[in-house]
């Protein structure tokens, strides 16, 4: 992958603070290798229990997901093209697909976009609610949903696959910026339009949206594109969710017992209950866990799908990370050592220790 192409795409982005377009970030052979691996992952979402999560499908601008039921009954062939697949289900209607979470439905798709925009980390580097993947496909021209802004602190990277052209829309201004996330969508494309700014995209091309920026594509000739999004979650929510993780971890630093709290114990005196060194190590240990599972998954943020194998019956054995995908330890427990490999923990117990 090309670092510099990259560094540059950093740049005109302001540092990811800003819209930016880049001319063919993504190679063909890349770009070809996607278009396969999203049928794998079409496959991987069909193949699921709950298909109507997760996957929104439109005919004429009209959320239609009746048409779900016949994409199952009907999957893609790894021989087939999307677009040909696409032809047998909707014929010669205006439709579109979005699916989200991509890399839970193939492993070989969350490592191939894994590798692909593992620059953008060393450069960027590593949001802290990790990566995730979705994709439009269709023909469907102005996005179904209308003029719109990402989901809080999920700026996003569109990669165009084409094969035709998108051309996108943006409304970088700071009376639209300020706008709360949520609460207001427009539909009135044509009145908003000669206040936009817009890019031609063409196969190959990457389009970088901070997340408060209004946005819009057209697509009217058939293509697909995939969109990173890069999740830096609001402080509070992350701080919020890191303490429910430190819960989770149930981690155990004392033998001693609370004490029973006399009645008329003064308000002020309450926190003379709370142990803030201990609460912090626990935090920051949970905090570092979660940081290792998401280096070792890439940086997505949705562990890979489990493969059962057969352990060797020899007395040793190696684990080996792919290149993309490091494994990284955690040996602060005594008694156990913690391996973490594509966001998974690998518990080995450290036998001697138990014994001493």
């Amino acid at each position: 992958m090309n670092s510099p192409s990259w560094k540059t795409f950093y740049n005109e982005s302001n540092g990811l603070k800003k819209p930016a377009k880049a001319n063919q970030l993504i190679s063909k052979k890349d770009t070809t290798a996607i278009k396969q691996l999203l049928i794998n992952v079409l496959d991987g979402f069909f193949a699921k229990n709950d298909i109507h999560i997760g996957l929104k499908t439109y005919i004429n601008n009209e959320l239609r997901n009746d048409y779900i039921e016949k994409m199952v009954a009907n999957p893609p062939r790894v021989e087939d093209s999307l677009e040909t697949w696409s032809q047998q289900i909707f014929g010669n209607q205006k439709f579109g697909i979005v699916l989200i979470g991509l890399e839970e439905y193939s492993n070989a798709f969350a490592e191939k976009l894994a590798t692909i925009v593992s620059p953008l980390l060393e450069i960027a580097g590593l949001p802290l609610n990790g990566l995730s993947f979705l994709f439009f496909m269709g023909n469907y021209g102005f996005t179904p949903f209308g003029i719109h802004k990402e989901a809080v602190g999920e700026d996003g990277i569109l990669f165009h696959l084409g094969p035709g052209n998108k051309q996108f829309y943006t409304w970088d201004d700071p009376k639209y910026n300020s706008i709360q996330h949520n609460s207001e969508v427009f539909h009135n494309i044509t009145k908003m339009l000669p206040n936009s700014k817009s890019y031609n995209l063409e196969p190959g091309d990457a389009m970088f949206i901070p997340h408060y920026v209004y946005h819009i594509a057209n697509t009217p000739k058939f293509s697909m594109s995939v969109v990173l999004d890069y999740i830096n979650p609001p402080i509070d929510r992350f701080e919020n969710e890191l303490i429910k993780e430190t819960a989770e971890e149930n981690l155990q630093h004392s033998v001693e017992y609370t004490k029973p709290l006399k009645l008329n114990t003064p308000q002020s005196s309450l926190n003379n209950l709370i142990d803030i060194p201990s609460i912090q190590k626990k935090l920051e240990i949970a905090l570092d866990r979660k940081i290792l599972s998401l280096k070792s998954n890439g940086g997505i943020r949705r562990k890979s799908n489990k493969i059962k194998v057969s352990i060797p019956s020899t007395d040793t054995f190696s684990i080996k990370s792919k290149k993309i995908f490091q494994l990284y330890i955690d040996e602060k427990d005594l008694k156990t050592t913690l391996i973490f490999a594509r966001g998974h923990r690998l518990i080995k117990k450290n036998i001697l220790n138990y014994l001493s």
